[in-house]
């Protein structure tokens, strides 16, 4: 035999329903981003090679930056772009960005390939406070500092990012 509800235990039932949705709906969400956020271990940059590809110009300097980064987290995370400056001294000369989004696999190392690039004017104003370093042929300290940001389950991830090079502008 099939169970017959009354019509005022449906509108007392659909009424309970509603008055705990809310709360119920926003306890489960909490918890599940806590749960979420307290399983996140920070990404670990593992090897920083040196500025590769190094092409010096009238426009600038262009060049590459390999680094490998692990994810120690049981879920992906979508590299997608980078705050990171490119400075000599007290220069801002550029920026290192990432060509293309890049996914990091659960549990993997992935070597990332970065784009560093000098803003227009940059090796003109380099050369001009360092003239006489440059002329006795020494290396100009380039450093790359920031953060490379991506995210996950729309969890925001940031990345430090340090690495400095001393490179010779005459070669």
């Amino acid at each position: 035999k099939a169970l017959k509800l009354s019509p005022i235990f449906i509108l007392i039932l659909r009424s309970f329903i509603m008055k705990v949705r809310f709360p119920l709906v926003t306890f489960i969400s909490v918890f599940m981003l806590s749960t979420l956020t307290g399983c996140y271990q920070q990404l670990e940059v593992i090897d920083i090679r040196d500025f590769s590809e190094v092409q010096i110009g009238l426009n600038g300097l262009k060049s590459n930056l390999d680094v490998n980064i692990y994810n120690p987290n049981f879920f992906p995370i979508q590299l997608s772009e980078t705050e990171i400056s490119l400075r000599v001294r007290d220069v801002d000369a550029g920026d290192v960005s990432l060509l293309e989004g890049i996914k990091l696999g659960a549990r993997d190392t992935v070597l990332v390939r970065f784009n560093v690039e000098t803003r227009d004017g940059a090796i003109a104003e380099i050369l001009k406070a360092d003239v006489f370093n440059f002329l006795k042929g020494a290396d100009i300290p380039f450093s790359a500092s920031g953060k490379i940001i991506g995210k996950s389950w729309g969890i925001t991830v940031e990345v430090p990012l340090e690495h400095s090079q001393n490179i010779n502008l005459r070669n």
